[in-house]
């Protein structure tokens, strides 16, 4: 496995791995420009999860507005290539990039297997609170809300 700075021409790739990733719950919705969806606003830095020279993984740092917090984002790793340690290459990658002090991120309720990865590495539970967005069900799922000290 390799970690390695994110380029454009990853971004094709990136998507398809997105998709069968998708079938499996994330994003809840399909983003009408998933290219654009993988470079929100703020976007500090991104990687991405090589294995047998096949992109299969990808991370993001973003500060998503004037005074927030640097946060994690739009991690995934393609479903076939899990429990491999592929998560915590690509969350090392981004703790050590990150500006500190803290770094922030949430996660649905619903995927037990994301929050404890994060609480396994560290991570503290800060909150938790209805998501500002909804699934394709119309349903508004409960995000926890974690931080962690990095700098």
């Amino acid at each position: 496995m390799r970690i390695t700075e994110r380029t454009d021409a990853d971004l094709d790739t990136l998507v398809e791995v997105l998709w069968r990733v998708h079938t499996d719950g994330y994003p809840a919705t399909w983003p009408d420009d998933p290219r654009a969806w993988l470079c929100p606003e703020g976007l500090l830095g991104a990687w991405v999860a090589v294995e047998d020279d096949r992109i299969v993984g990808h991370v993001g740092i973003a500060v998503p507005g004037p005074g927030r917090m640097p946060e994690v984002t739009r991690l995934f790793v393609d479903p076939s290539h899990r429990s491999r340690g592929l998560a915590d290459g690509l969350l090392d990658a981004a703790e050590r990039f990150a500006p500190g002090p803290h770094i922030r991120l949430d996660v649905t309720e619903e995927t037990p297997a994301a929050w404890r990865l994060y609480e396994r590495r560290g991570w503290r539970l800060t909150g938790t609170g209805l998501a500002d967005w909804s699934k394709p069900s119309g349903e508004t799922p409960l995000l926890r809300f974690y931080a962690k000290r990095v700098g």
